[in-house]
């Protein structure tokens, strides 16, 4: 229904209570996505709130004050009568918790399939969990888990190295899914989540190191069904996401080799993808001091370009003997590109 009604693209032009209750409803459609195992679903929907950093003042449920900002009484007044009463409020850790997880059990496989795939390009799903990975693994030592965030990336990092158990484990062990109802069953769908996406990195990874790899193995790594990896498996081989081939006959995985590109590729892409970004910026900030303008470059006066140095201003007589002494060494002939082809030119 909120699709249909295009409500998202209109809802800034409403007044600041019905944006509230849009947000509220947002938060609940993700949280119920989240229930049902929609994970992708969830985390697309839970983005534009938890993403911004200001889920308090989005939710109405909070006033944030920053350092510097031109606030009037009159205006706090108002934001402090819109905040909602405190048993209708959503619960923010849990709602940073759902968000946190859906965005590991999407960027983990994603980080794993760039590395070993160097000609996809970096997409980030989540700037606010990469930003925490980034901090996690910038600690030189990192002690036990004692908040949401913590557990939530030591159960990153154990997921990227193939320990789903681990990251199973420090997951289920966060004490805010007893809020949510039937919170067992959560747990379960979320190992269930895990293994999956577990096997998918796994596979992402090593897959360079194999030369075949029997689906009863895989199985017994991650407790799947042998019929479950073989359909994930087949679904990464459709979406060419993993280069090999699935022998169903003797249930076997054959992975082709010479398909990913060497570590010298690989750096000579990034060279390229920093080239034309490069490149971008230059010709954006042309346009943006030209002003979109043709023959930006054009010198007043008659002298177009840099053919006669006097187009330069220094003055009539100076400049324009340069010029002149220019114009004389092209017609002569004499010109720095030398040659037979430049005195062919020239006696024309």
């Amino acid at each position: 229904m909120l699709l249909m009604s295009h409500l998202q693209e209109t809802i800034a032009n409403f007044n600041i209570t019905t944006q509230i209750l849009f947000n509220r409803t947002l938060v609940q459609v993700g949280l119920c996505a989240f229930r049902a195992n929609l994970v992708y679903e969830s985390q697309n929907t839970l983005q534009e709130i938890c993403g911004s950093g200001r889920q308090k003042e989005l939710l109405a449920q909070g006033v944030m004050i920053q350092r510097y900002s031109q606030v009037t009484p009159e205006q706090e007044r108002l934001e402090r009568q819109r905040q909602l009463p405190f048993h209708m409020h959503i619960n923010l850790e849990l709602l940073e918790c759902v968000y946190l997880t859906c965005s590991m059990l999407l960027e983990i496989p994603l980080l794993a399939q760039t590395t070993s795939h160097p000609d996809i390009r970096k997409r980030i799903i989540s700037k606010t969990y990469r930003r925490l990975l980034e901090f996690h693994e910038r600690q030189i030592f990192t002690g036990p888990p004692e908040n949401i965030r913590d557990h939530v990336m030591q159960a990153s990092k154990a997921l990227a190295a193939g320990e789903w158990r681990k990251a199973a484990d420090l997951i289920n062990s966060i004490k805010i899914w007893e809020l949510m109802a039937e919170p067992e069953e959560i747990k379960k769908l979320l190992t269930e989540q895990i293994q999956e996406e577990g096997l998918r990195t796994y596979l992402f990874t090593y897959s360079s190191y194999y030369d075949t790899l029997a689906v009863t193995t895989l199985g017994s790594m991650f407790e799947l069904p042998e019929r479950k990896v073989a359909a994930i498996v087949s679904k990464m081989i459709s979406h060419e996401e993993l280069p090999a081939a699935l022998d169903q006959v003797n249930s076997v995985i054959i992975f082709r080799k010479g398909v990913e590109l060497s570590k010298l590729q690989g750096l000579a892409l990034t060279l390229s993808d920093k080239a034309s970004a490069l490149i971008e910026s230059n010709e954006r900030t042309l346009e943006q001091r030209t002003q979109g303008t043709t023959n930006a470059f054009e010198r007043p006066g008659g002298q177009g370009g840099r053919g006669g140095r006097g187009g330069r201003g220094r003055g009539g007589g100076r400049g324009g003997q340069r010029g002149d002494h220019a114009g004389g060494r092209m017609r002569g002939g004499q010109q720095f590109t030398g040659g037979a082809l430049s005195q062919a030119v020239g006696k024309a």
